[in-house]
């Protein structure tokens, strides 16, 4: 027994030692040289391979298919190993190993697959960057609809407008007897640009107030008596900004509106009240996109006239009309009354001669325009109906 031992110990210290090493081992054999240096390369090969670190750059990928059954998609198998013995003359020799317990090992590496918890900082990172595009095209809109808004608020595109159109259409079609008027106050229109200021002359009854309710029909309009400013307390009247303000309270948010002042000549022959009511109107352009028409009945003092000179744009002067004209204003009338049955001309008739006429070079002008024609139409129908 304790021989046995003692072999088994001097075996494995000779196993064990460097003296019993395979290579002084073989050192103790008289072969070939050329073959003692090819063992000891493939040797060293060997080693180097089953306990170092391989390096995966150094080998191509090998079965790479990726409709194989066998592996996943996402992998891919590499060669880890190929030795190539070469002889003092360059021949090139392959090993061919058919023993599989000697066979080379071979390491499959496969591809990690991107899980959901990877896509979370790619997700996050995306969603920032469409959130900072978010905030730089915020005020590149809001740059672009200002400067659209600044185009459209002009008169390049307000006469081509369906409010305006319709309403030119209508003022021609029932404005009656001032074709050259209203073909000056389209001209206005035309040349309009932020702040247009023009005003109307005519006696009473030509059709200034009829303009004004027929704009409101299709345009933002503010229409303000003279009595109603004159009714201001006096701070309005001696200083122009507090006068500004109070018209820039009535006037709406839209781009566009007529800012309609009637009866200007009750102003004051104080020349007070003529450059604070110029200075204010002016002071609104800076504000607002607006039509200013100041609508005059009868004559203003020379002092009004010369502040409004100053800031007008346009006057634009209503004729008186004439007996044919007030008898259209009749049939109007009565229609939109809904006369029924209708006005034979002998009716239509009493309430012509019913209006007052001044003679001016043989023509006929009524003193009134159509001012009375709907009572006068009312009387009327009320009298053939008893």
């Amino acid at each position: 027994m304790d021989d046995s031992m003692s072999s088994v110990h001097s075996i494995s210290a000779m196993d064990i030692s460097p003296a019993s090493s395979p290579r002084n081992a073989m050192n103790q054999f008289p072969l070939n040289h050329l073959l003692v240096n090819t063992f000891q390369q493939q040797q060293q090969s060997l080693s180097n391979i089953l306990f170092s670190e391989p390096n995966m750059n150094d080998y191509p990928p090998i079965n790479e298919n990726p409709m194989s059954n066998e592996h996943d998609d996402n992998s891919k198998a590499y060669c880890l190993f190929s030795s190539i013995l070469t002889e003092n003359n360059g021949d090139i020799r392959s090993p061919i190993i058919t023993d599989e317990s000697n066979q080379l090992r071979q390491r499959i590496i496969p591809e990690p697959n991107p899980s959901i918890g990877d896509a979370v900082p790619i997700i996050k990172k995306s969603s920032q960057r469409s959130c900072y595009r978010i905030f730089l095209f915020i005020p590149i809109m809001i740059c672009i609809i200002y400067s659209m808004s600044q185009y459209f608020n002009t008169s390049v595109i307000l006469p081509r407008s369906t409010s305006w159109q319709n309403a030119s259409e209508y003022l021609a079609k029932n404005l009656i007897g001032q074709e050259q008027g209203l073909e000056q106050f389209n001209d206005a229109m035309e040349k309009h640009k932020n702040l247009t200021i023009v005003l109307i002359e005519g006696p009473i009854g030509v059709g200034k107030s009829y303009l004004a309710s027929s704009l409101e029909k299709f345009i933002p309009t503010t229409l303000i008596s003279t009595n109603t400013l004159l009714g201001l307390s006096p701070h309005h009247w001696t200083e122009s900004n507090r006068l500004s303000s109070y018209l820039l309270s009535y006037l709406s948010p839209s781009l566009f509106q007529f800012l309609i002042i009637d009866d200007v000549d009750l102003l004051p022959t104080d020349a007070m009240y003529c450059q604070t009511l110029t200075t204010a109107l002016t002071s609104i352009d800076n504000n607002k996109n607006v039509f200013i028409l100041l609508l005059q009945t009868g004559t203003i003092s020379n002092i009004c006239k010369e502040n409004f000179d100053n800031i007008m744009t346009k006057y634009i002067q209503f004729n008186m009309l004439q007996r044919h004209h007030i008898r259209i204003c009749i049939k109007n009338e009565a229609y939109i009354q809904n006369v029924q049955p209708p006005f034979d001309n002998q009716q239509i008739e009493n309430i012509l001669n019913s209006v007052k006429y001044t003679n001016e070079k043989g023509i006929l002008y009524s003193t009134t325009g159509c001012k009375q024609i709907p009572s006068l139409v009312m009387l009327e129908s009320k009298r053939t109906a008893q």
